[in-house]
């Protein structure tokens, strides 16, 4: 049965909103007497494993989230207390990153290239097995320094696998990026394992890159070869797919049809999976033998899992969500405080310095309340894209047009990251909401096409969606083309019940496959409303149908936007060169330019 994360997109969105409740208990208990919620205790097993993805720069912690304080120098220290004092002398351990790494935080947003120096950073961590995301193929900076920075590097050459990847030389010739799998034994129980990693089907990577969609890199020679000759059923005792792909994909399935071809390759093996890009927390029962885990996004979340009875016919899965905190890893250490390496120190330390070193606690002005995502209505006030497209993107200036002319300002939800948090609003604030730099094109239409745009991509496939699983299914029913038995599948699963206490912080509450337990740290549910694909501003001079208007769109959407002209349109095929530059500035420095304006 698949039973799915109901755990908001946007995590512990209402923390710095209910500090000042929180400050009045404080005030009221003497801090002995004052409640604290119980963590949940983590069973460890015959393996185990710690995991991160989408940590997206977000490796100095989250300093307007206390839930999430804990930075990447505490991680290193976390793992390595973890490995060698928490574990039995036979339980191994096995550490994973499933990718995406830029894009997300002024750490790594704010150099250039971008991730320059948190690349340097994240590597402190002693992964077992690492790869890649596809926000290391969006540009060529960005594939190059991952394959030259982590994939060649002394550390990672062996750990580092992608299986349907390739790297563009600049002779044009193409290597694996990095293993396309790797095969060895675990340290204390000799476990065999063979691990592969799969990027989901990606289109959109850069000319230094190539992606072969899993479905169709398993077909290939050396795959055979794997795993008929090399490593067939018996040779190994648990196969790893790891790699930036949902565990959940409403729409397309893609690792559920891995899985159905990996299963007839290895029908009595443990197959256990690790997923990304999502950005949720998500634990799947695939069948007996197999499960996959999925670890939230921007370093809020540090996925567990565990194994025992490897070998057995009934072989037991563990898993748990621990929040990025202190208080977390001293936890599960078994210890008063979180605990302190010296490697662990000198990455803090480095992660502060680099902070300091881009200027990014520069206050540029005062946010005077959260905005939301996600946690409330799409026409609130207190949403962030009610925000953008209502006081933002109204002030997109361009020689192109002037007043005399209707226009819409079309943005896709995808390019907003995270809520705009009430307080200072500062470099790295624009990082964390609007990490992406975006240009500005446009199309002279008519008001009777350009009014039904958005309507039309808000119908269509997910265009860079973070809406969570259930709220996917919903959307995914109403498309004829869907499998609607997956989907009814999941709009059956089981919700957790809402939790309201008063000592509780907003934050994740997870529903999966195996119950509403899978959070280490309880918190009060944050409400969950969907996200369309698009939004946009509407300024109308004239309601007249045939008017000309201009529509005006971030240059990413050009594919979609065009598609949607032409279905729209009886004048033919809208094609690149209808398009124009609108010019103005990007909608992070609108976003900077209304804070600064309104905080005086």
């Amino acid at each position: 049965m698949l039973v799915k994360t109901v755990c908001t997109v946007l995590a512990a969105s209402h923390l710095v909103a209910s500090w000042s409740v929180q400050h009045l208990f404080e005030q009221e208990l003497p801090l002995h007497e004052k409640p604290s919620p119980q963590i949940r205790d983590l069973e460890t097993g015959q393996l185990n494993f710690l995991h991160t993805t989408d940590t997206h720069g977000w490796l100095g912690s989250h300093l307007l989230q206390s839930v999430y304080d804990a930075d990447w120098g505490d991680f290193i220290s976390f793992a390595s207390y973890f490995r060698h004092r928490r574990l039995q002398k036979d339980q191994d351990l096995i550490i994973v990153d499933t990718g995406d790494k830029h894009d997300g935080n002024g750490l790594s947003d704010a150099t250039s290239p971008n991730g320059i120096e948190t690349t340097k950073i994240f590597n402190e961590q002693d992964y077992d097995l690492l790869t890649l995301g596809n926000h290391e193929l969006y540009t060529p900076d960005n594939t190059l320094l991952e394959y030259y920075a982590t994939v060649l590097s002394p550390k990672f050459r062996d750990n580092y696998v992608s299986s349907n990847v390739e790297f563009v030389k600049k002779d044009g010739t193409r290597v694996p990026f990095g293993n396309k799998y790797r095969a060895f034994r675990t340290e204390k129980n000799g476990l065999r394992i063979l691990a592969l990693s799969f990027l989901f089907d990606f289109k959109r990577f850069n000319e230094r890159a190539v992606v072969t969609p899993a479905l169709e890199e398993i077909k290939q020679p050396w795959f055979h070869e794997l795993t008929k000759e090399k490593y067939p059923e018996g040779s190994v005792d648990l196969v790893l797919v790891f790699g930036h792909m949902p565990v959940t994909d409403i729409a397309n399935r893609e690792i559920n049809k891995l899985h159905e071809q990996l299963r007839q390759l290895y029908p009595n093996t443990i197959i256990q999976y690790f997923g990304g890009h999502s950005h949720i927390r998500d634990f799947v029962e695939l069948d007996s033998k197999s499960t996959g885990i999925q670890s939230g996004r921007f370093a809020e979340t540090l996925g567990f899992l565990s194994i025992d009875y490897v070998n057995s016919d009934s072989p037991h899965f563990f898993r748990s969500y621990l929040d990025f905190s202190k208080k977390s890893f001293a936890h599960h250490l078994k210890l008063d405080q979180s605990p302190t390496t010296d490697k662990g120190i000198r990455v803090s330390n480095l992660t502060k310095a680099l902070r300091q070193k881009l200027n990014l606690d520069a206050q540029l002005g005062y946010v005077p309340h959260t905005y939301y995502m996600s946690s409330k209505p799409m026409d609130s006030d207190e949403n962030l894209y009610h925000l953008l497209t209502t006081e933002v993107l109204p002030r997109l200036h361009s020689k192109a047009t002037n007043d005399s002319v209707s226009r819409f300002i079309l943005m896709n939800t995808g390019a907003v990251r995270y809520d705009l948090h009430e307080g200072p609003f500062t470099l790295d604030t624009e990082f964390i909401v609007l990490p992406f730099s975006n240009d500005w094109l446009y199309l002279e239409l008519p008001l009777r096409v350009a009014s039904h745009i958005a309507e039309y991509l808000n119908k269509g496939p997910v265009i860079a969606s973070l809406n969570p699983p259930h709220i996917a299914a919903a959307a995914a029913m109403a498309a004829a083309e869907m499998d609607t038995s997956a989907v009814r599948r999941t709009l059956k699963r089981k919700r957790c019940p809402r939790t309201d206490q008063p000592f509780l912080t907003p934050g994740l509450t997870t529903s999966d496959d195996y119950g509403c337990d899978g959070d280490d740290t309880p918190h009060n549910t944050l409400d969950e409303f969907p996200i369309p694909n698009v939004v946009q501003s509407e300024e109308l001079v004239s309601e007249d149908p045939d008017s000309l208007v201009h529509f005006v769109f971030y240059s990413f959407l050009k594919p979609y936007v065009l598609e949607a002209v032409s279905a729209l349109t009886e004048e033919g095929l809208y094609q690149d060169l209808h398009c124009k530059h609108y010019g103005g500035e990007s909608t992070k420095k609108l976003l900077e330019e209304f804070i600064k304006d309104t905080s005086r």
